[in-house]
């Protein structure tokens, strides 16, 4: 049934007629056989290894970040105390706030200055739908910057920044 409202439907210009198709298979079938061909010796590609199973085994691993300093453990204590109730342990976030191990809270996009301020004088929610947050009463400059060094070992050990793009001053 049609519609008096639709148009009526129309055709696709067509080439004009160059006679029948090519023997053997329609090209675009063939460069569609092509494209599988192609994508599953890829994807076969990505599976293999020059190296055997054993060598890649005994491969060298990353180094893995230095044990928390004292000022970091100081900061974790603090932050424990102070933070850990919204930004869950080891700062991975729960429903009453965000995980502070993320890109977003890179040193390059939200530097110790953010963090300082933040727990000082509170911040407006921005990036995340937790609500504002408030200042957090009860902790000084000093602990702050525990906290930071603490949160700052955890992000470095999680690969949110490498040391050639922040050095921290604990």
């Amino acid at each position: 049934m049609t519609s008096s409202c639709l148009p009526p439907p129309r055709k696709a210009p067509c080439a004009p007629n160059a006679g029948p198709p090519p023997e053997g298979r329609h090209p675009t079938t063939v460069a569609s056989l092509l494209f599988i061909v192609t994508a599953l010796l890829a994807f076969a590609a990505c599976g293999e290894s020059s190296q055997p199973q054993a060598a890649r085994d005994t491969a060298p691993q990353p180094a893995a970040p230095a044990e928390l300093n004292q000022t970091a453990r100081q900061g974790e204590t603090v932050f424990n105390t102070h933070c850990a109730q919204c930004h869950g342990p080891e700062a991975s976030g729960t429903n009453l706030g965000p995980t502070l191990i993320d890109r977003i809270y890179h040193p390059g996009h939200h530097g110790d200055a953010a963090f300082h301020l933040a727990v000082l004088r509170g911040v407006r929610q921005h990036h995340w739908n937790f609500g504002n947050m408030l200042p957090v009463p009860g902790v000084s400059e000093t602990q702050v910057n525990q906290i930071i060094c603490y949160v700052r070992h955890l992000q470095r050990t999680h690969n949110i920044y490498t040391p050639a793009e922040y050095q921290p001053t604990c």
